[in-house]
């Protein structure tokens, strides 16, 4: 099955569609940042902060398939090799389960940020590995988009992720982080219909 997802861009589940769970996602995360403000400390709170996590954890490694779909479509030299579809999706499979034992031995910490209550991880310092590899497999392709086809759109989108996680911005607000993920998403989005199969 998940080498079908791969090999067939229209078959039961297209590539936009790892894309709309991600985004389906961050709604979901915003969502719960947001109840903080409303239900107060406790086991409810925390729980759904778990979950946040989890999904994280789960969902957010699916952009790598993205990528694959788009870098498919401007027939990248490496994406016609036997090996390669087979190397993302076992990347993303080994990123979710890496993920899965990381959340295992996670300690979430009330914190309150911004006027909003919310629970992170007591362990966490700097970007996850996960997001890190995520994001390099991006940019990579996002490169290749642009010089095969100088839609720069996507390679913007991922250098604005980029510089908004690595560069702290001295605003009272959670507004600007969101504004960031938009702008990627928003990117990713116009990537995606732009290199769309057109039918003749």
């Amino acid at each position: 099955m998940g080498m079908v997802l791969l090999r067939q861009d229209r078959k039961l589940f297209s590539y936009s569609s790892f894309l709309l769970l991600v985004t389906f996602g961050l709604i979901v995360d915003n969502l719960i940042i947001a109840s903080g403000k409303f239900i107060g400390d406790g086991p409810l709170l925390k729980s759904l902060n778990a979950l946040r996590f989890w999904s994280h954890g789960f969902i957010t490694p699916t952009l790598i398939l993205f990528g694959w779909g788009m870098a498919k479509r401007i027939h990248i030299p490496f994406t016609k090799k036997t090996i390669a579809p087979y190397f993302f999706l076992f990347l993303t499979a080994g990123l979710i389960i890496y993920e899965f034992i990381e959340n295992m031995h996670k300690t979430f910490v009330p914190i309150y940020e911004y006027g909003v209550l919310r629970y992170v991880s007591e362990e966490s310092s700097g970007p996850p590995l996960m997001v890190l590899i995520v994001t390099f497999i991006l940019l990579v392709i996002s490169i290749y988009i642009f010089i095969r086809t100088r839609w720069i759109w996507m390679l913007l989108g991922v250098i604005v992720m980029i510089v908004g996680s690595a560069i702290p911005i001295p605003i009272g607000s959670s507004a600007v982080t969101n504004a960031f993920e938009l702008i990627f998403l928003c990117s990713l989005w116009l990537t995606n219909y732009k290199l769309e199969p057109r039918s003749s």
